[in-house]
């Protein structure tokens, strides 16, 4: 990490090779860099390995310049085939035998975000084990105060490949030896965790923080939501606002409490690209949400991270079923130099449906045509793992543009249905009204696929890991890295943007 002037930054680097994410930035996203055999992180075989191990380094951030002499540093997202743990030996040749009492930094095995606080102009070691063999997408965001009250958050994704090979007998340190989370501050659970006995102690803990779900009128403007997010609360399948501005506290809210502000900053015009025309005519305005995050413009995807095999069987239906306001809506996803892949669009007709795999977290374009204040409702709907059917509709606002979002009122009044669910063999339903949970209707997806919409996360709900036996990024291991995508520095407000 670095602090230039009032801009924090966060880059993959390996002893003896410089920036790597810079030199990957130059190459094109397609880079990748491969360590050989044998070696350290780039370090031929033979090298002294405690010069090797892999390093978190802030000697590039003066202490004086923020707030407590610390930057914060979280592990918001681990996808792939296995778990990932980041941990702090006890002595620096630890890498070859970690010590089950190493300090934990990161560990997805018990849900992400973590968070970690380190010292400004300090660095230390960071070993970093992966249960499976294959290809990992790492998100990683530093931030820090700094001493004039501004706030500076970036966020850098990279790609770690782990080859298969014969794993080390080793084993991970355990979670629950050096809890990375602040003390009584549950940490999220993204997906399952198996039930040993160092989880099911805090089980009980981490469910009660599931159904604290805010009601807390907000303006949100600028940051990472995940504004459509199912969860299950109380046996009961919700469509709620996962707010994640803040990887150290995620906040659930009802959608009914959130103004989402697509100010002024996101007014693009739409391209000379016939394919685009479902945007309108080129060169006219519209408001972006976009796919990729953009400092000063809320960044808004949805999230299926929360829902396990334990709740429901399979994938989920999104579906768009009603739009109100003075334009319409589109929202589509681009992947590389390829033509736009509509997912929902209200000019042609709603309801608009996709299906959206468990364990999941998606990010698109959404596109508004004219400025002004939108009802956008949201129907996610599945079939519960004892076979019953669930569903729950929910509206969200959007204040577009030049319009002072302190005097729109969120929420979809008497249009908000209830959660349902029914036991799927003639008994009761609970809940309070709204759609009886069909999982698809005519007409509400067509062109859906299972599994269709981009996403950051796995295509379906992520294996468990028995943590033992685990492949250590430093030790025999061959392993590839790439910084695939840095995105935005964002100084000033603290990524609040309320």
């Amino acid at each position: 990490m670095a602090l230039d002037g009032d801009q924090l930054t966060l880059d993959l680097g390996q002893p003896g090779v410089g920036d790597r994410a810079d030199a990957d930035a130059e190459a094109g996203s397609g880079s990748r860099t491969d360590v050989s055999e044998g070696s350290q992180y780039g370090t031929e075989g033979g090298a002294d390995t405690a010069a090797a191990v892999p390093r978190w380094d802030t000697t590039q951030v003066p202490a004086g310049s923020v707030q407590d002499g610390t930057v914060t540093w979280a592990l918001t997202e681990a996808h792939g085939p296995g778990d990932v743990t980041v941990f702090e030996p006890t002595t620096e040749t630890a890498s070859i035998s970690p010590d089950p009492d190493a300090h934990v930094l990161f560990d997805s095995r018990d849900g992400l975000p973590d968070t970690q606080e380190l010292a400004a102009e300090h660095t230390g070691a960071a070993i970093w084990a992966f249960t499976e063999p294959g290809e990992y997408t790492i998100v990683s965001q530093a931030t820090a105060r700094l001493t004039s009250g501004a706030v500076t958050t970036t966020t850098s994704e990279w790609t770690v490949t782990v080859p298969a090979g014969e794993p080390r007998p080793t084993q991970s340190p355990e979670a629950s030896s050096a809890p990375s989370a602040s003390p009584g501050e549950p940490r999220e659970t993204g997906r399952a965790t198996r039930a040993t006995s160092d989880t099911a102690v805090s089980r009980s803990v981490v469910e009660a923080a599931k159904a604290d779900i805010s009601t807390e009128r907000v303006v949100i403007a600028d940051g990472h939501v995940d504004a459509v997010a199912g969860k299950m609360v109380n046996g009961t399948l919700r469509t709620l606002f996962k707010d994640s501005r803040d990887p150290s506290h995620i906040v659930w809210r009802e959608p009914s409490s959130v103004v989402l502000h697509v100010n002024p900053k996101a007014k693009q015009k739409v391209p000379k690209d016939s394919a685009y025309a479902f945007l309108g005519e080129a060169g006219s305005s519209f408001w972006l949400i976009p796919q990729v995050q953009q400092q000063g413009v809320v960044w808004a995807g949805w999230n299926t991270e929360d829902l396990t095999g334990d709740d429901l069987k399979g994938p989920i239906d999104m579906t768009l079923t009603n739009v109100s306001g003075p334009g319409t809506l589109a929202i589509w996803e681009t992947a590389g130099l390829g033509a736009p892949d509509v997912l929902y669009d209200s000019r042609d007709g709603l309801p608009d449906g996709q299906k959206v795999n468990l364990g999941v977290h998606a990010h698109a374009n959404w596109a508004f045509s004219k400025e002004g204040t939108y009802k956008v409702t949201f129907r996610l709907s599945g079939t519960l793992a004892s076979g019953g059917s669930a569903s729950d509709t929910r509206t969200y606002t959007f204040a577009v543009g030049d319009v002072d979002p302190g005097t729109v009122t969120p929420g979809g009044g008497d249009t908000d249905g209830g959660a349902t669910a029914s036991t799927g063999g003639g008994g009761a339903s609970t809940g309070a009204g709204g759609d009886t949970a069909p999982s698809a209707e005519p007409g509400s997806a067509p062109g859906a696929t299972d599994g269709s919409l981009a996403h950051t996360g796995a295509g379906g709900a992520l294996p468990l890991a028995a943590g033992a036996g685990a492949l250590v990024v430093a030790g025999a291991a061959a392993t590839g890295l790439v910084a695939r995508r840095r995105r935005a520095a964002v100084p000033g407000a603290g990524g609040n943007g309320s």
